[in-house]
């Protein structure tokens, strides 16, 4: 059976689509307010304008809410990245620039998705969720910042010291960083600072890799 609505006609499918996102965001509504400990079935659909029935339908428990939460959150990010690398047309160069301004900026780097990471990061049990879900591609992300870092590298490259591993594991070290900085200073630092921070680091190596206007 279909429905329609004011944009004409939406499958049931598309209808149970819907309505799962409207879930996910009122999760990461609420664990930006209150945190994972402050989760419960009633507040999420409470904030989705949804039943606490229709949110028991789609989500049988509050552990795999917030473990497709963290997922849908990370696949945004995980697409991001690999899309850019993958994409054939672009130079090394301009795919790290891509990575660094893509991640740092929303929606990736948006409010209520951040707290949603600091909080998986932050509580021991969460922590361990978060490292089965996410430590194997975090890991190739590093390698595949430490690749194009190695394709960038010319016979005037110095690297100070450091190998193309350790400076990408510096970079993405310092992008995980400026994402808290946004929750914890807000007002004060903004992703442009964030941007220019990691054009300041990598100009030591790359002297001529110049910002996007």
């Amino acid at each position: 059976m279909s429905t329609f609505n004011k944009t004409g006609f939406i499958t049931r499918a598309e209808q149970k689509q819907q309505t799962r996102k409207r879930l996910l965001e009122a999760t990461m509504e609420v664990i930006a307010s209150e945190g994972l400990s402050g989760v419960t079935m009633a507040k999420v659909a409470q904030q989705a304008g949804l039943s606490r029935g229709i949110g028991n339908f789609h989500f049988q428990s509050k552990e795999q809410l917030l473990l497709e939460t963290l997922r849908t959150i990370f696949q945004e990010f995980d697409r991001g990245w690999r899309n850019i690398v993958a994409d054939i047309d672009r130079l090394p160069a301009e795919k790290l620039k891509a990575i660094i301004e893509t991640t740092l900026n929303p929606p990736i780097a948006s409010k209520k998705k951040l707290a949603v990471w600091l909080a998986f990061w932050g509580e021991a049990p969460s922590r361990k969720k978060y490292l089965e879900i996410c430590a194997a591609h975090d890991r190739e992300w590093d390698a595949a910042t430490e690749e194009i870092i190695r394709q960038m590298a010319d016979d005037d490259f110095n690297p100070h010291g450091m190998s193309p591993a350790k400076i990408a594991q510096s970079l993405t070290a310092m992008m995980d960083g400026f994402w808290v900085e946004y929750l914890l200073c807000a007002v004060r630092y903004t992703p442009n600072d964030a941007i220019k921070a990691c054009y300041a680091f990598l100009s030591s190596f790359f002297p001529n890799l110049k910002m996007s206007n």
